[in-house]
C-alpha cells in the first residue's frame, strides 16, 4: 500500500498554488458581508455560514493519467488488487473556510507489507496491529472538492477494506471496498 503519491502531490500543489489569491478574496468577501455590504461572489443579504457542508461523498477507482495529467474517477465498491491500481475518496463540499480538517482511517483485513511513506506535510500513524493507517490533515478545497488517493501494491491483503472519513467535527462517513484479485483477462 502506498499512500499519497504523485496524484495527491498534484492535488496539494494545485490547491496551494491558488490558495493565497482565494484566501485574500475570501477575507475581503467575509469582511464586506460582515459589515453589511454586498461582496463579489456573495449575494446581497447573504449571511456568511461557518463550517463545512458535505454535499457528496464517494470512493472509487482512478484511471491512469491522460496526456494532460488528469485522472478519470469512477465510483466503485470493488478494488482490484493490481499493483499500481489507484483508488481515491472524493468529497464535494460547500464552505467558506480556506482549509478543512479531514481525518481518514483506512483499515485492512490484515497488515499490509507496507503503508508507504507519507508526504512530509501529512500526519500519518498506524495502529499497533498494523491494520489501520490514520491520516489527519487540513486540505484546501479545490473547486469545492477535497480528495486523496492510495495506490495498491504487491502484498496488499484481499477482503473488506474499510475507509472512514471525518470532516471537521461531523459524524464519520464509512465506505467498504471489496479488495479482490483482478479478474482474468
Amino acid at each position: 500500500m502506498r499512500g499519497g503519491g504523485a496524484w495527491t502531490r498534484r492535488c496539494a500543489a494545485a490547491s496551494l498554488a491558488g490558495m493565497r489569491h482565494r484566501l485574500a478574496a475570501h477575507v475581503r468577501a467575509v469582511a464586506l458581508a460582515a459589515l453589511g455590504f454586498a461582496a463579489p461572489g456573495l449575494p446581497a443579504g447573504t449571511a456568511v455560514a461557518q463550517g463545512v457542508q458535505v454535499l457528496r461523498a464517494e470512493v472509487g477507482l482512478l484511471a491512469p493519467p491522460d496526456a494532460a495529467g488528469r485522472q478519470a474517477f469512477t465510483p466503485a465498491r470493488v478494488l482490484p488488487l493490481r499493483d499500481g491500481q489507484e483508488f481515491a475518496w472524493r468529497l464535494v463540499v460547500q464552505t467558506r473556510q480556506p482549509f478543512v480538517r479531514v481525518r481518514e482511517e483506512l483499515t485492512l483485513p490484515a497488515e499490509p507489507r507496507t503503508w508507504g511513506d507519507p508526504e512530509p506535510d501529512i500526519r500519518r500513524r498506524t495502529t499497533p496491529d498494523g491494520r489501520t493507517a490514520i491520516t489527519e490533515w487540513r486540505l484546501a478545497p479545490r473547486d469545492g472538492v477535497l480528495q486523496s488517493a492510495w495506490t495498491v501494491t504487491t502484498g496488499d491483503p484481499p477482503g473488506t477494506w474499510v475507509l472512514t472519513l471525518t470532516v471537521e467535527d461531523q459524524p464519520p462517513r464509512v465506505f467498504r471496498l471489496q479488495a479482490r484479485p483482478p479478474a482474468p483477462r
